[in-house]
């Protein structure tokens, strides 16, 4: 008998480690991006023009829907036993989707502030809900009660998009 892995299964250790190699290159790819948008002087926490931030709210809210729309779909039960490996690229895709978001939902309450008062300022506060049971959801222990559950969270993520369409 041989190591190699049978052929059609894959080896754990290679995808573990394209797992950890896919996580670098999206931190990676987000800190370039803020490099780039510091360089060209723009500094992404500062106020921004309202139709400039107008433009980015949306196109941070029309990626944030996608996001939302394939965690949704990822939530379709399975009906075969998933496979422990399996099971672990599962729930590493729904991570770093829900770091996606997450990220999307600051961006959204940052261009939120910069429209203020045309804005709401439940919208606003609405924002900042969102990202933090986003953010709780990612930190949570999968064991924990008080958690909230991923359902409600991304119908709570895709009210905030809509009602944000609304308003801007």
């Amino acid at each position: 008998m041989s190591d190699e892995p049978s052929r059609g299964a894959p080896d754990s250790a290679a995808v573990l480690q394209s797992m950890t190699l896919l996580a670098t290159l999206s931190t990676a790819e987000e800190v370039c991006k803020s490099m780039a948008e510091r360089h060209a002087g723009r500094d992404p926490s500062a106020q921004a023009p309202p139709d400039l931030a107008a433009a980015r709210l949306h196109e941070a809210g029309d990626s944030l829907m996608d996001l939302l729309m394939q965690l949704v779909l990822g939530q379709v039960p399975r009906e075969d036993e998933e496979e422990e490996l399996a099971h672990a690229v599962r729930h590493f895709d729904l991570l770093m989707k829900l770091r996606r978001a997450e990220r999307l939902v600051t961006t959204m309450h940052q261009h939120l502030l910069s429209l203020y008062p045309t804005v709401s300022e439940t919208l606003i506060e609405e924002a900042r809900h969102v990202h933090d049971e986003v953010e709780t959801l990612i930190e949570v222990n999968p064991e924990a009660e008080t958690a909230p559950d991923l359902p409600d969270v991304l119908e709570r993520g895709i009210s905030f998009v809509v009602w944000t369409r609304h308003e801007v």
